[in-house]
């Protein structure tokens, strides 16, 4: 059977590509009422932002370092798709791609660079296909595509996630595609139940493929709340299924929606996340930015 060895989850916000001194340019994607923390002058001053930004550095490191240790067959990426590929004609709530090759694209455009000049290919492996067919004996009906309608490929939160976790060897991926972005999107409890699926049907698949999975999103943002960060984050460590279970669809929209990839690798995995490092990336007064995340479970 194919064996799940372990799982990786980070953010993917334009913040990590941005130089830190340019933090305040990026747009601020939120209308008010604010409620910035009392403290919040201290979290943007450039000395702070390039303190912040010298941590998400470390922390991607040690993701890289801890994939490189796994040195898996594949690897199982959870992104969502912001109207790069899934579009309102046909909004599947999960879509596997199953081709051969596939490219996927950084689409950092801040700073005047184009999105084909940031793309980069992979191998799709056959474990692809019988995923998703082993998903349909366990009752998810996830959608499936052969090919790309962004002629860049993948969008960017596989491009980025990848791009940064594997600079150099390029493992062989299988992509899947959550709408966590567009409401109506897969509830909590859904996104747990596809984890414990993808876990069962990983280990109903014949031969010694060793798989990791992965998580690119997160956490809350535009508009940062530390308080929901740490008390998802708590759940993700107990594996407190009632917690996760419980967020609502109002908890995770916009950006914050992207913990929804998180979540499954939270019903994959059968103990608590082993680390997270959280580092609350502000850019303005408002308490704009993003809460940056990296975790593994083992």
């Amino acid at each position: 059977m194919a064996k799940l060895i372990g799982a990786l989850a980070m953010s993917h916000a334009p913040q990590l590509i941005m130089p830190p001194e340019k933090w305040p340019d990026l747009p601020a994607r939120a209308k008010g009422p604010f409620n910035p923390k009392a403290t919040i002058a201290s979290e943007i001053t450039p000395e702070a932002h390039l303190a912040r930004a010298a941590q998400c550095k470390a922390a991607i490191a040690g993701l890289r370092e801890k994939l490189e240790a796994l040195n898996p067959d594949a690897v199982i990426v959870f992104g969502d798709d912001q109207h790069e590929n899934i579009f309102d004609d046909n909004m599947s709530p999960f879509c596997i791609y199953t081709a051969e090759k596939v490219a996927a694209t950084e689409h950092f455009l801040y700073l005047g660079a184009k999105a084909e000049d940031q793309m980069t290919h992979y191998d799709v492996p056959a474990l692809a296909g019988d995923l998703l067919h082993q998903l349909w004996e366990r009752d998810f009906d996830l959608a499936w595509s052969r090919e790309t309608r962004d002629p860049c490929g993948l969008g960017h939160a596989f491009g980025r996630a990848l791009k940064f976790l594997m600079p150099t060897k390029k493992i062989p991926i299988v992509p899947i595609m959550v709408n966590t972005y567009y409401p109506p999107a897969p509830s909590a409890r859904r996104c747990l139940r596809l984890g414990e699926a993808l876990r069962a049907s990983l280990e109903a698949i014949p031969g010694d493929q060793r798989i990791v999975l992965l998580a690119s999103g997160g956490l809350s943002h535009t508009v940062i709340d530390e308080s929901f960060d740490h008390a998802f984050i708590g759940a993700l460590y107990n594996r407190d299924v009632t917690y996760l279970e419980s967020l609502s669809a109002d908890q995770m929209m916009y950006g914050t929606s992207e913990i929804r990839n998180w979540i499954i690798l939270s019903g994959a995995m059968p103990k608590g996340v082993s680390h997270v490092d959280y580092i609350p990336c502000y850019r303005n007064a408002d308490g704009v930015g993003c809460a940056m995340g990296f975790a593994s479970w083992s």
